[in-house]
């Protein structure tokens, strides 16, 4: 038996009497996929296979199966064939090869093509290059592809080449999950290095996950390296606005950012600066920790792929971010003279490893220590020798632990270093930040700070003396009541904070508390009635703050103190109970100690008064008894909690949640349910009335449900409402989202959003865009074509609004823990403005791979255009563009043509600052010819030579089962005419009428075939016919159309007479030649009128210097 026998039987191919022992002589087929071997769900494929310009007929195999897969006839000119997936599932995925027929037998089989369906089921891994994206010439690097959802293999695919590059078996990730780590290289930067990676389980080899994102290889090389600068300094803190600058010398017309260990570069389109120079800019945005890093830039030419040297590091540190603050000293002291030994001292209590020491203005970085642990501290010392003036300056002192190096503390107090005269040694010093760039100061600098202190003393002076006289003018407008008031009170306050009516105890207390000052030759008048404040207290005098300290378990009978307490000396305090007419305590206090919150200690002084130690009763007002709440806690507003950027965070991003309540706050605590202490605290950033708490790497161990709080004067606030903060982990793939019927709604109409998963999740969520919280929830259901699916009902819908949604899906027992975000579905709201035309020059029938271009054009001026396929999950859509003749347009390219290209078109306008779109464009069908294996014949009777007035009938015929015939005449602006098939005499069999005929109907016929499953997917045509109509018709009418417009199948019209054929087939036989005169006579006219208007121009410009000179 030949080698040839061999490997045809270990194929599964079948070897019959036809077969030529000269098969070996004949060239091996070549096989390909398009777009390629590796396909998306629900796409459509071509495998091709070109062999022989003697082949008759291709064969394509599937490895496992006995017989061929598909056999097909060669298409023009007959090397090759092609065989088509509409939809690829996963019983397509496997080994194919190919092989043909040839006069001298069959050719040997194609090398194989491994054809691969990309689910999405598992997830999409992560690519990452090790250590670094960015490679010198000639360097290797490793590229890192980890999943969380444990893949048994990898494969990483270089872009541009259609057979993967490497395929290797996973190990353990540390992290958890699977990897697989593929070395690459050497690299050169003659070529472009972009990756991408899927991952596999080893019982589905040909079942992939979705790619990672791509991964693009920096080459660097050693051409002139670029700075890279930034104008805010090196120490940033939280929220602040940074942009980093690359500038070269060199004219590069592209540039890279590299931030150290970031598995991404930010690119930009270099621009040409001032003074010779080339730059990009890179704006970062508000600051946040993941920005903390070093930094370098690379700049590049567009026509080569190399890149240059690197620049020198910048390294971005944040400060604020460690829950600590170091102190600063200076040993002697902060004022030295030249040529002493100084020396800074950075201390902190809390355990760290590094201090560094920044000088305002300087542009070096900040200096480093490692932190040493002495006498119960851990401390750096920076000393400085011998001193300059260059020295002088505020200093401040940062720590940071090993871990996130980056991330510093809060910044010491300043500390001001003074050196007293001018320096003898104009040198830089030998340490010290900065000193190298600080110019020395002038030997006079003294006199600078003399002026600045002499007109800050005027200026203070002049501010003393205004308000001097407007106090004696204010006292001179009193003296007229001074005798009225020798017996009342000088001044006095009321605060009154009414929070709750009721007589139990757990209630918050209604109390007014007065403070009164009096005067020493006068003694205190009780109010007016009991149990009620003063009637008209003085104003001007600052309200005093009452507050209860209560146990934890505060019932009646327990103690409870009541305190009050005012920022000024006051001499008696009173006490009243809302609806008592007596008063509970009168206490006078001298109290300057007390300790009272923190944002009132800048008034000095105080005084405050206690009443302590009495029985909680049903007579005392009735106070909150929570441990940690103030007796006014219910006054207070609740605070707003939020997610920044949402609450739906993928997993190892950063986020950060906000809590903003009052501006006297001074403490904010954030909860997490489920845990029984504060999850965090945080300080108020400025100006007070809002803290962050910060997540740098999101992970499932964050997801649940979070509450804030904030302590004020007044005690503590009740709780913000829930925020839900949800991981996305891309485990469980991401679902599709469409829409049913159609993504195109009436306005006011109603739409089914379909949510749906092949991994079967238990729930769904749907998200409306620019909404912060989920828009709808629902329960799982099972889907007819395999997993789960949610059907949201969403409407009416208004044209006010935008309709854009993505949805999730989630497990029940991991409710925090979401799939990625399905693709974003927006919906088309239509109106009933005027509606567009949509065309096509290349006919209603196509042939697989012929370009294909629609046009949507309007006589109304839209500016913008979408395109709607039947039964299509998207739009495609387009910015409009004004064209001749008042006409406004947009052209839809779709590419070569595929099967999936087949169907009904739509198409609408509308207007970029309405969200309401046109009414529907009439309906366009595009029809495949060449899809199903069958040709169908076309005969015509009595002949096709007739005589005008005759009745003819074309006969279309097929032994294959067929649904429906199609007839197309050569070059009609309709599309062809459709009728059912009838069975008869062993054919399927359809009637084309024609009665009676005239020279319209004269031109070229052509028959094809269809089945209801696939009605835009024709057969090949059949031969064509010509029809030739013996002498013109004495008067032939326009075309009219009176067939029945209902659709079979989903489009086209139905032939239901021979006055219908008749209509269709006539084309227009009028004669344009008068009319095409007419316009160019016009035309010319109009020319020699500009001539006449250009020639009397010029006449005059000669006759005004004429007229000078004479």
């Amino acid at each position: 038996m030949t080698p040839t026998l061999t490997a045809l039987f270990c194929l599964g191919l079948s070897v019959d009497p036809r077969t030529r022992a000269q098969a070996g002589t004949l060239h091996k087929p070549t096989i390909w996929a398009e777009p390629g071997s590796v396909m998306p769900w629900g796409t459509s494929v071509t495998i091709w296979c070109q062999g022989s310009l003697e082949a008759q007929e291709y064969r394509l195999h599937k490895e496992g199966e006995s017989s061929a897969w598909d056999t097909q006839k060669p298409l023009e000119p007959r090397d090759k064939a092609k065989f088509t997936i509409t939809y690829m599932t996963d019983r397509y995925p496997g080994r194919y090869r190919c092989n043909y027929l040839s006069p001298t037998g069959w050719s040997e089989p194609s090398d194989p093509l491994e054809l691969v369906l990309v689910t999405g089921s598992q997830g999409k891994p992560r690519l990452s290059a090790l250590p670094s994206p960015v490679v010198t010439s000639g360097g290797n690097v490793t590229l890192q592809c980890a999943s969380r959802t444990g893949s048994h293999r990898f494969v990483l695919m270089k872009e541009g080449e259609r057979q993967p590059s490497w395929t290797l078996d996973s190990q353990r990730d540390p992290r958890g999950g699977t990897q697989a780590l593929f070395p690459v290289g050497p690299v050169t930067p003659s070529l472009r290095w972009s990756f991408r990676c899927y991952g596999y389980y080893s019982n589905t080899p040909q079942v992939w996950s979705d790619p990672s994102d791509p991964l693009e290889l920096l080459v660097s090389g050693v051409s002139g390296k670029p700075s890279l600068l930034t104008q805010q300094g090196s120490v940033m803190t939280s929220g602040q606005s940074l942009t980093l600058q690359c500038r070269s010398d060199v004219r590069y017309d592209r540039f890279t950012l590299s931030k150290e260990g970031a598995p991404d570069l930010v690119r930009r389109i270099g621009r040409q600066l001032q003074a010779g120079l080339s730059g990009a800019d890179f704006p970062l945005g508000p600051m946040r920790p993941s920005h903390g890093g070093r930094y370098t830039c690379y700049g590049g030419h567009t026509l080569s792929s190399k890149w240059s040297a690197p620049s020198d590091p910048l390294d971005i540190l944040l400060a604020g971010q460690l829950p600590y603050t170091p102190s600063l000293s200076v040993q002697p002291g902060p004022m030295v003279a030249p040529g002493e030994n100084v020396t800074l001292l950075c201390q902190s209590r809390s355990s760290v490893d590094t201090f560094l020491l920044y000088k305002e203005g300087a542009a070096d970085s900040p200096l480093r220590l490692r932190a040493q642990y002495r006498a119960g501290q851990h401390q750096a010392e920076f000393p400085m020798s011998p001193v300059t003036s260059a020295h002088r300056g505020t200093y401040r002192c940062y720590s940071s632990v090993s871990s996130s190096p980056y991330l510093l503390s809060h910044p010491s107090n300043p500390l001001e270093l003074l050196v007293s005269g001018p320096s003898m040694d104009p040198g830089p010093p030998t340490t010290g930040p900065g000193s190298a760039d600080a110019p020395a100061r002038g030997p006079h600098w003294y006199l600078y700070v003399l002026i600045g202190a002499s007109v800050a003393f005027v200026l203070l002076l002049g501010l003393l003396v205004f308000l001097l006289v407007r106090h004696r003018r204010r006292v001179k407008g009193r003296k007229p009541d001074a005798a009225m008031q020798d017996i009342q009170p000088e001044e006095g306050v009321e605060l009154d904070h009414r929070v709750a009516a009721s007589d139990t105890p757990q209630d918050v207390t209604y109390a007014q508390l007065n403070c009164l000052t009096l005067r020493q030759e006068t003694g205190a008048s009780p109010p007016s009635q009991p149990g009620e404040p003063p009637a008209e207290p003085s104003v001007g005098l600052p309200k005093p703050f009452i507050w209860a300290d209560l146990s934890p378990m505060a019932t009646k009978g327990s103690p409870v103190t009541i305190g009050g307490q005012v920022t000024l000396q006051a001499d008696v305090y009173t006490l009243y109970k809302e609806r008592v007419s007596e008063t509970f305590f009168m206490k006078t206090s001298q109290d300057s100690s007390t300790k009272r919150p923190q944002a009132q200690k800048a008034h000095g002084r105080r005084g405050s008064a206690r009443i302590q130690g009495k029985p909680l009763t049903d007579s005392l007002p009735g106070l909150s008894v929570d441990p940690r709440t103030r007796a006014q806690a219910g006054t207070l507003p609740r605070p707003t909690i939020w997610a920044e950027p949402g609450f739906a965070i993928p997993w190892g991003t950063f986020v950060t949640i906000w809590c903003q309540g009052s501006l006297e706050a001074q403490e904010y605590r954030l909860h997490k349910e489920g845990e029984s202490s504060a999850w965090d605290r945080q300080k108020p950033l400025e100006p007070g009335d809002k803290a962050k708490f910060s997540i740098t790497y999101m992970t499932d161990g964050y997801a649940g449900r979070y509450r804030c709080n904030y302590l004020s004067p007044t005690g503590w606030s009740e709780p913000s409402d829930p925020l839900e903060l949800v991981v996305v982990t891309g485990s469980q793939g991401k679902p599709s989202l469409s829409a049913l019927p159609s993504p195109v709604v009436t306005s006011g109409g109603n739409v089914t959003l379909q949510c749906a998963s092949r991994t079967g999740s238990h729930r769904f969520v749907l998200m409306k865009e620019g909404e912060r919280q989920p828009s709808w929830t629902l329960d799982s259901q099972r889907d007819p074509r395999g997993g789960t699916q949610a059907l949201f009902p969403v409407g009416p819908v208004t044209p006010s609004l935008r309709w854009s949604f993505r949805c999730y899906g989630y497990y029940s027992n991991t409710s925090q823990v979401w799939s990625d975000p399905s693709d974003p579905l927006e919906l088309l709201v239509s109106g009933v403005s005027g509606k567009p035309s949509l065309l096509t020059q290349q006919g209603s029938v196509m042939t697989s791979g012929q370009s294909l271009t629609l046009q949507c054009r309007s006589d109304v001026g839209y500016d913008r255009f979408a395109l709607s396929k039947e039964g299509a999950p998207d739009l495609l859509r387009r910015i409009g563009r004004q064209l001749p003749a008042g006409l406004s347009g947009a052209d839809f390219p779709l590419g070569p043509v595929r099967p999936s290209h087949g169907g009904w078109y739509t198409c609408y306008g509308g207007h970029t600052l309405s969200s309401e779109w046109s009414a529907p464009s009439d309906p366009l069908d595009i029809l495949l010819s060449g899809q199903l294996p069958y040709t169908p014949s076309l005969s015509v009777q009595p002949g096709p030579m007739v005589a005008p007035g005759e009745n003819v009938t074309l006969l279309c015929q097929s032994r294959s089962s067929v649904d429906t015939f199609l007839l197309s005449k050569e070059g009609a602006a309709h599309p062809p005419l459709r009728l059912r098939s009838k069975f008869r005499a062993g054919q399927h069999q359809a009637e084309f009428p024609m009665s009676p005929v005239t020279s319209a109907h004269g031109g070229t016929y052509r028959c094809y075939s269809s089945i209801s499953s696939s009605p835009y997917l024709l057969s090949h045509p059949s031969d064509p016919l010509e029809l030739l109509v013996s002498e013109a018709a004495g008067t032939v009418s326009p075309p009219q159309n009176t067939s029945d417009p209902s659709r079979y199948g989903g489009f086209g019209s139905t032939l239901t007479s021979a006055t219908s054929l008749s209509s269709f087939l006539a084309s227009d036989p009028r004669d344009y030649t008068v009319e095409n005169l007419t316009r160019m006579g016009v035309a010319a006219l109009i020319l020699v009128v500009l001539g006449i208007l250009l020639l009397e121009a010029q006449h005059s410009q000669r006759r005004t210097p004429d007229a000078a000179r004479s």
